[in-house]
């Protein structure tokens, strides 16, 4: 967890930065929801199972990482990223549903287990409280003028990629506690 302050240090002192879409923190969000996403597919693919609720799990990451990479779909038009979103969990919808005897009892035995409670912490921190925490209004009240931005945004990114560590953190344990389930 002390990766989140070092990075926005480096975002900010090192790098001379505003917490850039390119910078340390964002790098940082994007290859732990990758691990996360892969680790999830590969269980789909590895262990049928829960193969219907891998590919939920693994298709509902792939699309947050479509939109955290939004400023690369900015290029090509501005909200273009809700194509490859909308595409992504429509094939994850998919092949769910070829799977769909799977889903419901993995997705208890998940939702029951302590590394799923990682996960479903660093969704609320990230998806609830980051916004929360990011919404300009707040900082208006609390700081004087021309702060509000580098602030909202330092907090905003940081529990994001907070929340971040807590969904890979907790992937890495749900895959090691279904290593050993019967395929």
């Amino acid at each position: 967890m002390l990766w989140t302050p070092l990075a926005l240090l480096l975002d900010t002192v090192v790098f001379d930065d505003e917490v850039a879409e390119f910078g340390a923190i964002e790098l940082s969000q994007t290859l732990l929801l990758l691990g996360s996403t892969a680790i999830f597919w590969l269980l789909a693919a590895r262990r049928p199972a829960g193969r219907g609720f891998y590919v939920l799990v693994a298709g509902f990451f792939s699309c947050m990482i479509i939109r955290e990479q939004d400023a690369l779909f900015d290029l090509i038009d501005h909200g273009f990223w809700i194509y490859p979103a909308t595409l992504m969990a429509l094939f994850a919808l998919v092949l769910a549903a070829f799977q769909h005897r799977s889903i419901l009892p993995a997705m208890a035995s998940a939702t029951g287990s302590v590394p799923f409670n990682y996960i479903l912490a660093g969704l609320a921190i990230l998806l609830f409280f980051s916004r929360v925490m990011g919404t300009g209004g707040l900082w208006d009240q609390v700081l004087p003028n021309g702060h509000v931005s580098l602030v909202k945004n330092s907090v905003q990114e940081s529990l994001e990629l907070l929340g971040y560590i807590f969904i890979f953190y907790g992937t890495l344990l749900f895959q090691h506690g279904t290593r050993y389930e019967t395929p």
